[in-house]
């Protein structure tokens, strides 16, 4: 019999408990854990393999805890196989796991068969039907075992799962009736032929499985693949996607109702007051009628679905790892199942657009169809303006109630919905996506003329993403007019020698460039009279929200755009002044912004809110 402690986020290999000898954890390599607040020496542990416990002994100055019990400094506890040890109180938490190598007693192995909390897996029954388990959890089960020979031989520590991927153990316990356990006599090279035929049947069954799952097309990802499972999920774990990260508490099923909640502002708030969190610990319950209130929803009948933006684990600020650990813990207060979504960057899983929830209803809530008008969304993130109650502030963005409009869901601020307060006066965007319409005059005024007829410069005016650049290939590049843009050529003087060859060869020219003030304009106009021809602007009256919702749009449906920053848009609103027949055009002809689809699900993209503000 072995022992070990096992990480239940699976940020570090399962550390080996010795039978009778003393470990010292804390904050360590070992453990990953940085957090200041852990002590390097921050609990003793002790394992008797032959009772199957562990003595749990607090060193440090911030409390431990076993299972339910807090330990204060010198306090001491016991655990047994599966108990949930926290090495700093609600954080870092790990499992006692007990290995049968081969060779324990009998009374030790009689106790652990009549509790069946034995982990080793049957390699005969996995590969005949348990194969949704082996992909997710085998490999990690029989590197756990290899592990447990790590005092007898060196060589079994650097047996390593191929596919990259840190597994956890299935709850659901098998019989050992028929089962040859790993023991220490197994050659290593017999245990890797194994897990690489393990690992070949899994993959094979996943692909027949994808073959055969309808599919539709979604935009601008296709999150549609249904995934069904049998019941209510077996245990707690973290999965990933792109940059989305979901937490299935043990017991999350698939239901019609959805609760789903913002998290910070809304279900936690800090410890210290404190508009930000001071570390990740520096969390608590927002409100105490919170936990009862999720208890009597699930027992409606609702599914519990926390969504939430972490954009700060994609820009540096946080880690992904205390994130997953601050977020366990949270659904560990809670007393029900919960599902929990993290978009941890940019894009499609970003509120307010549609990726998570896109993603619950149709990848992870068990095939089972949502009902849209008996779900609802809360959050803090509502649009309301400066005192919008005495002493409150202006809510910091207006994320959370688009997220809920373009979703088609009702929508709640936390005081609404948990204490039946009046709704509070709320502004949206300037832009409105949904009252863009794809008719209506295109130039002011309506009878100017697009096409002149006859050899011209057409000089574009407009900050980035306000559309030029699809208006002059949409209409002058299909009439042959010469295209010369700086992104593609690099300087404005390449630019002016493009032109000026353009017109040389006969050919019109449109000059696609921001353009933002007379001085630039005026380099064109010079090349126009040098070759005795027309020159027109057009121009596009700089509505920064509509370059903004612009702007993201591109990114979500051209994964090869090169993302605009705030301080670029910023800059070229500020330069920008209106152009003027006065400086040397021929005319000045104002485009209105009206958008062309050639994709259905683009059109239905582009009209709902992509901005939080």
């Amino acid at each position: 019999m072995k022992c070990y402690l096992v990480c239940n986020l699976d940020t570090h290999d399962p550390i080996p408990l010795p039978h009778g000898e003393t470990v010292v954890l804390g904050r360590s390599p070992l453990t990953r854990i940085k957090d200041p607040r852990c002590s390097r020496e921050q609990v003793e542990l002790t394992a008797n393999c032959k009772s199957c416990t562990v003595t749990v002994r607090q060193k440090g100055s911030n409390s431990t805890a076993a299972g339910d019990e807090e330990l204060s400094q010198g306090q001491s506890t016991s655990l047994n196989q599966n108990g949930i040890l926290y090495i700093l109180k609600d954080h870092y938490p790990h499992v006692v796991k007990f290995i049968d190598d081969g060779k324990t007693d009998n009374s030790a192995s009689s106790k652990l068969n009549s509790e069946k909390q034995d982990e080793s897996y049957n390699m005969e029954k996995i590969k005949q039907g348990k194969k949704r388990s082996l992909s997710t959890e085998s490999d990690s089960s029989s590197r756990k075992k290899i592990k447990s020979d790590h005092n007898h031989s060196k060589q079994r520590n650097e047996v390593s799962d191929n596919t990259g991927k840190k597994m956890k153990h299935e709850p659901n316990q098998l019989k050992r009736k028929h089962e040859k356990p790993i023991s220490d006599n197994d050659d290593v090279e017999c245990v890797e032929k194994k897990l690489k035929k393990m690992r070949e049947d899994a993959a094979k069954d996943a692909s027949i499985k994808e073959k055969h799952t309808p599919k539709r097309k979604e935009s601008p990802k296709s999150d549609s693949v249904v995934h069904v499972s049998k019941g209510p999920a077996l245990e707690s774990r973290w999965t990933q996607h792109e940059k989305l990260h979901i937490y299935t508490k043990k017991g999350v099923e698939g239901r019609k109702k959805i609760a789903s909640f913002d998290i910070d502002g809304t279900i936690i708030t800090t410890q210290s007051g404190k508009k930000f969190p001071t570390h990740v610990g520096d969390w608590k319950i927002h409100y105490p009628e919170i936990p009862g209130r999720l208890k009597k929803l699930h027992n409606e009948g609702y599914k519990i679905v926390f969504i939430t933006n972490q954009m700060g684990v994609e820009r540096g600020k946080s880690k992904l790892e205390d994130m997953k650990t601050k977020f366990t813990s949270l659904t560990e207060k809670i007393p029900a199942p919960i599902q929990l979504f993290m978009s941890t960057g940019s894009g499609w899983y970003r509120k307010p657009a549609l990726g998570m929830w896109r993603y619950l209803v149709n990848k992870v809530n068990d095939g089972v169809p949502v009902n849209i008008h008996d779900s609802f969304y809360v959050g803090d993130a509502a649009g309301r303006p400066e005192k919008w109650a005495p002493k409150k502030k202006k809510d910091f963005s207006c994320g959370d109630r688009l997220f809920a409009l373009n979703v088609g869901i009702k929508f709640y601020t936390p005081e609404e919905f948990f204490f039946n307060e009046k709704k509070a006066p709320f502004s949206l965007p300037d832009y409105d996506p949904r009252k863009i319409k794809s008719n209506g005059d295109l130039l002011d005024p309506p009878n100017a003329k697009l096409i002149l007829g006859k050899q011209e410069v057409v000089v574009m005016v407009g900050i980035p993403a306000s559309g030029k650049s699809h208006f002059a290939k949409s209409y002058f590049v299909p009439k042959d007019y010469a295209y010369v843009n700086r992104d593609t050529l690099g300087t404005w003087q390449k630019c002016v020698a493009a032109c000026d060859r353009g017109l040389k060869n006969g050919s019109s020219v449109v000059v696609d460039n921001t353009n933002p003030d007379p001085d630039s304009r005026k380099r064109y106009i010079d090349v126009a009279k040098k070759n005795k021809v027309a020159c027109r602007c057009f121009f596009i009256p700089p509505l920064v929200a509509q370059s903004r919702h612009n702007e993201r749009f591109r990114e979500l449906v051209d994964k090869s755009h090169q993302a605009i920053n705030d301080m670029i848009m910023n800059t070229a609103v500020k330069k920008m002044q209106p152009p003027n027949v006065s400086e040397g055009f021929d005319e000045v002809v104002k485009v209105n912004f009206i958008p062309m689809f050639n994709n259905p699900d683009h059109e239905k993209l582009y009209k709902i809110f992509l901005m939080e503000k």
